[in-house]
C-alpha cells in the first residue's frame, strides 16, 4: 500500500514581503516558522543582527557621488549634501546603517523640528533623503531594512503660497513689464500664459517655438546652480504647451524684430544674445511689482496664478497636471485650494430640499402609502 509523502508549508510576511517554505517534516516546518517569527519581532522592535559593517557616512558619500554622476540637478545635490553635513552625519555618521533603529531616527527627526526649529517641510525633506539612502543601501546589500519607512511624514501647512486674484493685477504687471524691457516683457507673458517654471522658460530656444502649430516644447531647464541648460525637466519628461492669442502676437513680433533667429538661439536673451541670470529675472520681477503697485508675490507664484485662474475658468485638475508637468496627480491636487471662489460658486450643483421627498417618490408608491 503506497502512501503520498506529506508536505508541510509555512509562510510569514516580514516588512511587507511574503516568505514561503515547504518541508517534509512538520517539526522542521514549525521550527522554521518560529525562527522567522522571532526575526520579524526583532525587526519590528528595531533589534537586528548587523549583517553589513557599512557606516552611514561612508555609504552616503558614495551615494551622493553616484547621484551626481547619474544627472542629479546641481541644486538638489547641494541641498542633500548640506542636510547630511549639517544634520544627519553629526548624529549618526559613524554608526553602521543596520544598527540605527526606527526609534532613534524618529527621535532625531522630531528634534529637527522641535529643538532646531526647522519647518515640517524641511523635516520631511531630510526624512525622504535618508529613506532614499536606505532603499539604495538595501538594493546594494549594505543594509537589510529601511527603518524610516514606517515613520510618518510631518504635516505641512499650505502657507507661503500667493497669487494675483484679479485679471487687473495681471494686466498691470504685464503693462509695467513692457515698460521695463522687451526681454522681460516676453518672459512675463510666457510665464503668466503658460505656467511654465522660470528655468524652463529661460531654456527655450527658437526651435522650441512652433508658431505655425501654435505650440511650445518644454523639454529642458536652465539650471541656476551651474548657469547651464540641462536636457531634463523637473517632472522628468517633455511636454507641449499651447500658445494663446496674446502670446502668439508677442512671439510673432519678437521673432520679426530679433536678430537672434538661429534655431538654437535663446528666446529670452539680452542685447548680446545671452540668457539672463535667474537672479536678474527675479530682481526685475520684484521691481516691476513695486512699480505696478500690485501685491509683490514671488516669481514662482506666477505659476500659482496661472493654475488658479485655469481652474476658476473651468479647467480640470487632470488637464492642469499635464500643463504644469507634474509627475503625479497628488502634486496638482494642492492647487485646488487656490480657487476658493470657484468652488464656492459650485454650491448649487447638489441641492436637496424637504419638499423633494414626496415629489420624487413614484406615484404608485404614494397611493400605496395613503
Amino acid at each position: 500500500m503506497s502512501s503520498k509523502s506529506e508536505v508541510h508549508r509555512r509562510f510569514i510576511r516580514i516588512q511587507g514581503q511574503r516568505f514561503t517554505k515547504s518541508f517534509s517534516r512538520k517539526a522542521d516546518a514549525d521550527r522554521w516558522y518560529q525562527e522567522q517569527k522571532i526575526k520579524k519581532e526583532k525587526l519590528e522592535a528595531g533589534i537586528v543582527e548587523v549583517v553589513s559593517k557599512v557606516t552611514l557616512e561612508s555609504f552616503s558619500q558614495d551615494w551622493l557621488r553616484t547621484r551626481a554622476v547619474n544627472g542629479q540637478p546641481k541644486s538638489s545635490y547641494q541641498q542633500e549634501e548640506a542636510r547630511l553635513r549639517l544634520y544627519v552625519l553629526p548624529e549618526f555618521g559613524n554608526r553602521i546603517l543596520d544598527s540605527i533603529t526606527t526609534k532613534e531616527w524618529d527621535v532625531f527627526l522630531n528634534d529637527l523640528q522641535i529643538e532646531r526649529k526647522l519647518s515640517p517641510a524641511t523635516k520631511n525633506r531630510a526624512r525622504s533623503m535618508v529613506s532614499k539612502i536606505y532603499n539604495d543601501a538595501i538594493r546594494m546589500g549594505a543594509a537589510t531594512k529601511n527603518p524610516i519607512s514606517i515613520i510618518p511624514k510631518a504635516k505641512e501647512r499650505q502657507t507661503g503660497w500667493d497669487y494675483w486674484h484679479s485679471k487687473e493685477e495681471c494686466a498691470r504687471y504685464l503693462e509695467f513689464a513692457k515698460n521695463e524691457s522687451e526681454m522681460f516683457s516676453l518672459f512675463a507673458l510666457l510665464a503668466i500664459n503658460t505656467g511654465a517654471r522660470v528655468g524652463e522658460i529661460l531654456a527655450l530656444e527658437q526651435q522650441d517655438i512652433n508658431l505655425e502649430k501654435r505650440r511650445i516644447r518644454i523639454w529642458r531647464v536652465f539650471e541656476q546652480a551651474t548657469l547651464t541648460v540641462q536636457k531634463r525637466t523637473k517632472g522628468g519628461g517633455e511636454r507641449w504647451l499651447g500658445i494663446n492669442e496674446p502670446l502668439f502676437e508677442a512671439l510673432k513680433q519678437h521673432r520679426a524684430r530679433t536678430k537672434f533667429n538661429h534655431p538654437t538661439s535663446p528666446v529670452i536673451c539680452d542685447k548680446l544674445g545671452n540668457r539672463p541670470d535667474p537672479h536678474r529675472i527675479r530682481r526685475t520681477h520684484r521691481r516691476v511689482c513695486r512699480k505696478a503697485e500690485i501685491k509683490e508675490v514671488r516669481i514662482h507664484d506666477i505659476r500659482h496664478t496661472f493654475a488658479s485662474h485655469f481652474v476658476m475658468a473651468g479647467g480640470s485638475l487632470a488637464e492642469l497636471q499635464g500643463l504644469l508637468g507634474h509627475s503625479t496627480p497628488m502634486m496638482t491636487l494642492k492647487y485646488a485650494h487656490l480657487a476658493p471662489g470657484y468652488l464656492e460658486s459650485r454650491a448649487s450643483v447638489v441641492s436637496f430640499d424637504s419638499s423633494d421627498s414626496v415629489a420624487r417618490v413614484p406615484l404608485a408608491i404614494v397611493k400605496t402609502l395613503k
